[in-house]
């Protein structure tokens, strides 16, 4: 069973009343939802994190009737209500059926949250559910509510969100250290030149590197390739260089109201930019930005993630393979790129257009793929579990009898790269890009 952060409790909380939750930042929707989960328990057979803590507490179904629990005793419920659109009879027909007060003591809702955060918010349990429910964005805002309650993040997710606050980065590096790999990579002559800033070159093409990839030593090859690639290809391009900011990914999953304010400087910044694609290698940053960032405000320009990217300049016949990369590989779908974003043929596309690889799929691929558990604030709170999960996932790659292990994802490729170092297992990770540059020169 994976290690818990433990749940501190003193006579005095175990009886203590618990804190007012905002219920009425919650939208009605979302209630309804929670009432529509049928107990059916299709989320048992396919969470990831399950196989590993096979805890009742941990399924989507039993956070569902515990957090309608703590509903039921909370007065802003009411105002929610009241603020709602709801016609007068369903109110009342809400109300009777889930309102009803009872008090719930701090050490129920301590727990409760402990269970919320042992999630990746990897999306599978919305793939299976019969009713549909919207669990990503309903453990986003549930564990949002949490943390103006005073009940989250856990204490091992705290730094991750204080770096972001202070550094622009999860990873408590200085600003000016986004550039330094490139520099590094310069002078080891692994790049021709630094990448250019595209407040000089004015360029349409915005390069977002993210934070992960441009940090950590062990995944910057990830920000080589791509350089590289795209120098390859003439691509007209710039990036930001030291003004690039995390993209508040981190926030959000772990619910930190904050990230609105993250997001809304770097929508600011972007756009002022007048680019007209923005392209990123992070399928984490391609996700915040594309499909959570209209929601605080609108974008004047097109997010694409690198498979896409490289996928279009195929289908424009400006990208061709010539050179064969004789490797058998298996891909694993990241979930913020698959399940969140529906982009499973054009990584795909990109394998089967590169001569001489062959791709061998694993048994749970495309919208079933097993999460690594690198993502939505797991890692940091749970690294025994999330190293457990990826080993999982390496087993799986192993089985299909592929070489190299293929993703396209700086986290994934973090989250696994462990569970190949803890089963010292003879798979090689690797990026897209790094298919893609081995395809365009010679004696790679």
């Amino acid at each position: 069973m994976a290690e818990t952060t433990p749940i501190e409790t003193t006579p005095e909380n175990l009886t203590l009343p618990a804190r007012t939750i905002p219920l009425d930042r919650l939208e009605m929707s979302r209630l309804v939802q929670l009432d529509g989960c049928v107990r059916c328990g299709e989320c048992l057979n396919w969470c990831p994190v399950y196989d590993h803590d096979a805890r009742e507490d941990i399924l989507p179904r039993r956070k569902i009737l515990d957090f309608l629990h703590i509903v039921k005793t909370q007065q802003s419920l009411l105002n929610a209500v009241i603020k709602s659109e709801m016609t007068p009879e369903f109110a009342r027909w809400f109300l009777r059926k889930i309102f009803r007060r009872r008090e719930i003591r701090e050490d129920e809702v301590r727990s409760f949250v402990l269970n919320l955060y042992e999630c990746s918010t990897c999306g599978q349990c919305q793939v299976v559910c019969p009713a549909n429910i919207d669990t990503v964005n309903l453990w986003e805002n549930i564990r949002e509510l949490m943390v103006s309650a005073g009940y989250g993040p856990l204490e091992p997710q705290k730094t991750l969100a204080k770096s972001v606050k202070s550094y622009d980065n999860p990873w408590q590096q200085p600003r000016q250290g986004r550039v330094k790999w490139a520099r590094r990579a310069k002078k080891e002559e692994l790049i021709s030149e630094l990448p250019p800033e595209i407040k000089k070159t004015k360029s349409k093409i915005l390069l977002f590197f993210g934070c992960t990839a441009v940090y950590d030593l062990n995944i910057r090859q990830i920000a080589i390739d791509t350089v590289n690639v795209f120098k390859i290809l003439d691509i007209d391009y710039g990036c930001l260089g030291e003004n690039e900011k995390c993209c508040g990914s981190v926030l959000l999953r772990m619910g930190d109201p904050e990230y609105e304010r993250i997001a809304s400087d770097n929508i600011k910044l972007l756009n002022d930019l007048s680019i007209e694609t923005l392209v990123t290698s992070c399928s984490g940053c391609f996700k915040t930005i594309k499909e959570d960032y209209p929601k605080v405000g609108k974008l004047n320009f097109e997010v694409l993630h690198t498979v896409e990217f490289l996928h279009r300049l195929i289908e424009q016949k400006k990208l061709k393979f010539e050179v064969p990369v004789e490797k058998v590989i298996t891909y694993h779908d990241p979930c913020h790129l698959g399940r969140a974003s529906g982009i499973f043929d054009e990584p795909r596309a990109v394998i089967h257009a590169i001569p001489g690889l062959e791709l061998l799929e694993m048994p749970r691929h495309g919208p079933y793929s097993r999460c690594c558990g690198a993502g939505g604030g797991l890692k940091a709170g749970f690294p025994d579990l999330q190293n457990k999960m990826a080993q999982a996932r390496i087993k799986e790659a192993e089985q299909t009898g592929a070489q190299e292990l293929v993703s396209a994802c700086p986290f994934c490729y973090a989250g696994l790269q462990g569970g190949i170092g803890a089963l010292n297992s003879p798979l090689v990770m690797r990026d897209m890009t790094h298919l893609v540059i081995s395809a365009l020169k010679k004696g790679e």
